[in-house]
């Protein structure tokens, strides 16, 4: 099988459009192609194919600030990209697909920068026992994906904002914070550009593999990606496709006590439990079981609250209240 060396550079900072490609690229490449595709994102969070959203990040305060949340193929924890960061994607059929070889082209790039850094032999590449590159991993159907994040000069405030990060797994990690465990390599060596990064990944890529790739400009004119793209753009990719998690909510209002249980499983509300003490003749049992079924969206969850609830201030607390607590999209 004669291998081609290929490097793909995305025009795009729209990440729907960008994993669109990388997965086109995965099913649509010849067994023999040995990929590099480089693309930024602009404010998103992306997160791993089993994850939560609603656990992982404040998925309310997302949607104020306009920050995209996408779910990607592959495992893993949650990222924040914006335009200081740069991803990379290896792709190649299982019988060239090596992670030790691409790590080498991307430590190696590093040096090029004048910056030593180490893979820590789990899914991060560190400097100076901090992470700026993080990495997960696709296999499928005899197609691999290798791909990961390179911090250059990531806004590191909104990475710790918009990152709801288990207290446990940073304790565990022996640290206090999102911004103590991560390191933009400006930090490091302030003459570190994104286009220097660019162009010492591809200039690596080519000397490792002792090879001259071409090189392909893609942007949202070039290829159809259409079935990719509204897989992407859907609430049932993003959301629904999350593990089933339980919510309890307990609160006292002027009117009464009121506790809900709910249960959630693809995104949607599967059970509900409301327990009041509330004197106001109210129709909770209504609500209980019109909630189950819905997404939890907020619009749908207003419209339910709406049709169930006649008294117009405990209709505007129980929204209040449960879109603060769950952080409703």
């Amino acid at each position: 099988m004669h291998k081609k060396f290929i490097i793909y550079l995305s025009e795009s900072y729209d990440p729907k459009f960008n994993l669109s490609i990388e997965e086109w690229l995965m099913n649509c490449s010849d067994p023999g192609d040995v990929i590099l595709f480089l693309w930024q994102n602009e404010n998103t969070i992306v997160i791993g194919r089993n994850q939560n959203p609603y656990k992982e990040c404040d998925v309310k305060k997302l949607k104020e600030d306009d920050v995209c949340l996408i779910r990607r193929l592959s495992g893993g924890g949650a990222v924040y990209h914006d335009l200081g960061n740069l991803n990379f994607s290896f792709i190649s059929s299982d019988k060239n697909y090596d992670v030790e070889n691409n790590l080498k082209v991307i430590i190696d790039a590093i040096a090029k920068l004048g910056i030593e850094c180490y893979f820590n032999g789990r899914n991060d590449i560190l400097v100076q026992e901090r992470k700026f590159s993080g990495n997960a991993f696709i296999n499928d159907k005899d197609r691999n994906c290798h791909h990961g994040t390179l911090l250059v000069d990531v806004d590191l405030d909104k990475l710790s904002r918009y990152l709801t990060v288990s207290p446990l797994k940073l304790e565990s990690k022996g640290i206090d914070s999102v911004l103590a465990r991560v390191i933009n390599l400006k930090e490091i060596s302030p003459q570190v550009t994104i286009e220097s990064l660019k162009t010492a990944l591809i200039t690596s890529f080519n000397e490792f593999y002792n090879a001259d790739a071409k090189i392909f400009i893609l942007n949202k004119k070039e290829i159809d990606l259409t079935k990719y793209l509204e897989k992407y753009n859907s609430w049932e990719w993003n959301y629904s496709e999350s593990p089933d998690f339980s919510i309890v909510l307990e609160n006292k209002f002027n009117w009464g006590i009121f506790e809900i249980h709910l249960e959630l499983s693809d995104g949607k509300i599967k059970d509900c439990k409301i327990f009041t003490d509330a004197i106001e003749l109210e129709d909770f049992k209504s609500l209980e079981k019109s909630l189950i079924n819905s997404k939890l969206i907020s619009n749908d969850i207003i419209d339910i609250i709406g049709q169930c609830i006649k008294n117009e201030k405990i209709k505007k607390e129980l929204f209040n209240f449960i879109s603060d607590k769950i952080q409703i999209y």
